[in-house]
């Protein structure tokens, strides 16, 4: 992302009159801060995968017994009971945030969305001998497409007299960003009793596209167009492995561990340019750059109860801390700097099956940012700028709900996840163009899902 990069005159050679060495500082300032409101990588889960593991927010490491399991723990569909494909329908959702003085002092910065958001589709497929004491067989095998992250930002803002480089004018900033994240695998499993056993290995494609255009009107015939463009893409690997032991028929417990990808194809492109009232006085435009993956390595524990209609079940996930350091030979203008800190999150959740047909399920869970936490930045050379590209820090709190109807071949989920991000981001200063204030923000996601399977 381009975070906290600024765009000098000297890469422009541009002459350094009062309007250009505004127009030079404003798309600093856009070169800077475009990603702030867009950095939701360093969250794990704006979205939670599975009907019946949304439903109870994502506590499933004990579980993991449906299509969704391999995304959780590998080693839980050895415990389903039959071959089965899951398919979810596309969820609707809203995302939402707010970006105090996003577009300078006393004028916020606010966007809502509405997202179409595909989730999943995993085909399990059970053969071999019955494992006691419940007869499930041994052995199973998941083909899966997850897609657990997608998001798409397209919004714009206008605010009147503000300050930029000492002129009061009219200023207007238009927002767009998308981000995806697709998961393809397949994963083995086998029972041995009452251990489960599950390796698993997936294909990940990250594609990300964000650019941001700020027009500043002075008057009409003294304007300024700046505009940025980041795109990037990336193919990696990951692998996991999983383990699920039933301790008894009502206590269950699961362990996961997922590798951190390595990445086998990036591509990073940037593009920014400078415009007004005068000719255009530059642009910026590298490609073939460096996107180094920042997925980390992921732990998950889980414990799950199990009486009769009732299940209760709860997880802990654990994020180690990673450093990404790409293009650093080009300049602080092109080099990218990816910091993820450790991170704990955990989920809880419950389900009531009410006369064996209709399950009832809640949840609560925790997203927490892995970024660090952005520090104000005076735009001095004797005062480094501590930030690295992740200049967004929220952490997300959400809940989840579902009901569903169960027949003897077919399953049906309807639900709703939302979550309330609070955190902070970087901005700036239209006083002072070199300089990164921190801006409250928070941000809101809430989704509709709808998912069915159909047991053989």
């Amino acid at each position: 992302m381009m975070r906290n990069s600024r765009v000098s005159s000297r890469m422009f050679g541009v002459r350094k009159s009062r309007f250009s060495v505004v127009l030079i500082a404003a798309c600093g300032v856009l070169w800077g801060s475009a990603p702030a409101r867009a950095d939701f990588d360093s969250n794990i889960r704006p979205y939670l995968i599975g009907s019946r593991a949304a439903g109870m927010g994502g506590a499933f490491t004990a579980l993991a017994d449906d299509g969704a399991g391999p995304y959780y723990n590998p080693g839980g569909i050895a415990f389903a009971m039959a071959s089965s494909l899951s398919l979810s329908a596309s969820v609707y959702g809203f995302v939402g945030g707010t970006e105090a003085n996003g577009i300078g002092p006393g004028h916020n910065f606010t966007y809502r969305d509405i997202n179409t958001f595909p989730v999943s589709t995993s085909a399990v497929y059970k053969w071999g001998p019955r494992a006691e004491p419940d007869g499930a067989p041994v052995n199973a095998l998941a083909v899966s497409v997850f897609v657990p992250n997608s998001l798409v930002i397209d919004d714009r803002k206008t605010a009147d007299n503000v300050q930029v480089g000492g002129l009061a004018g009219q200023q207007t900033q238009f927002l767009s960003s998308s981000e995806q994240s697709i998961w393809a695998g397949a994963t083995y499993a086998r029972r041995f009793g009452r251990l489960g056993l599950g390796v698993s290995g997936y294909v990940i494609i990250d594609t990300s596209s964000m650019s941001e255009d700020i027009s500043i009107m002075w008057s009409d015939t003294n304007f300024a167009i700046m505009s940025a463009r980041l795109d990037q893409t990336s193919v990696g690997l990951v692998g996991a492995l999983g383990a699920r032991y039933d301790v008894s028929d009502h206590l269950k417990l699961g362990l996961s561990v997922f590798t951190m990808e390595a990445g086998i194809y990036q591509d990073r492109r940037v593009y920014a340019r400078l415009a007004g009232a005068k000719p255009v006085i530059g642009i910026l435009n590298q490609g073939g750059m460096h996107a180094t993956p920042t997925l980390p390595w992921r732990i998950q524990l889980g414990g799950a109860w199990v009486d009769g209609p009732w299940t209760f079940a709860a997880d802990a996930m654990i994020l180690p801390p990673l450093d990404v350091r790409d293009d650093h030979s080009l300049g602080q203008d092109f080099e990218r700097h990816i910091k993820r800190n450790l991170v704990v999150n955990g989920s809880v959740g419950a389900e009531y099956v009410v006369r064996g047909k209709y399950p009832v399920r809640a949840g609560f869970f925790t997203d927490f940012a892995a970024s660090p936490s952005p520090h104000a930045y005076n735009g001095t050379t004797d005062d480094p700028n501590p930030n690295t590209e992740n200049g967004e820090h929220v952490n997300r709190y959400g809940g989840s709900l579902s009901v569903g109807y169960r027949t003897e071949h077919t399953a049906t989920d309807v639900g709703t996840i939302i979550s309330y991000g609070l955190g902070k981001t970087t901005g700036f200063d239209p006083s002072n163009f070199s300089a990164t204030p921190v801006h409250d923000m928070t941000n809101m996601l809430a989704y509709i899902f709808l998912a069915s399977s159909y047991i053989f």
